[in-house]
């Protein structure tokens, strides 16, 4: 990964500067500032490490429960002709109710799918 690649040779970079402080052929003033600019960007990097990591553990849990949906539905052998509750529980993970007439579906997988019902109150 290229950010792991920049990090490692940030860290090199600082292991540099700081046996140059230790044997006194840095002057202080300038120690000082390539410290403080190599140390932000080895941080700024970290976060974005971090960020990245994170999006990457959503999305392959995304793709768990995307590939737990499908082994459901391939198990099915019949057409479906009547309400699952099985099935239902298997792909809704909750739905939330906005009015009456308009829900939202947010399956396992993360997607969500909005539904407005038609009806009449006689």
């Amino acid at each position: 990964m290229e950010i792991e690649r920049q990090m490692e040779q940030l860290k090199f970079d600082l292991n540099g500067l700081v046996n140059l402080k230790i044997r006194d052929k840095i002057d202080e003033a300038v120690y000082n500032e390539e410290n403080t600019r190599i140390s932000g960007e080895l941080n700024e990097l970290r976060q974005k490490k971090s960020l990245l990591d994170k999006d990457n553990d959503q999305k392959a849990q995304i793709k768990e429960r995307v590939d737990e949906i499908i082994q459901v539905l391939r198990l099915r052998q019949e057409l479906l002709e009547q309400f699952d509750d099985s099935l239902f529980h298997a792909l809704v993970e909750k739905i939330t109710i906005l009015s009456p007439a308009h829900f939202v579906f947010t399956l396992k997988s993360g997607m969500e799918i909005t539904e407005l019902a038609n009806y009449s109150i006689i």
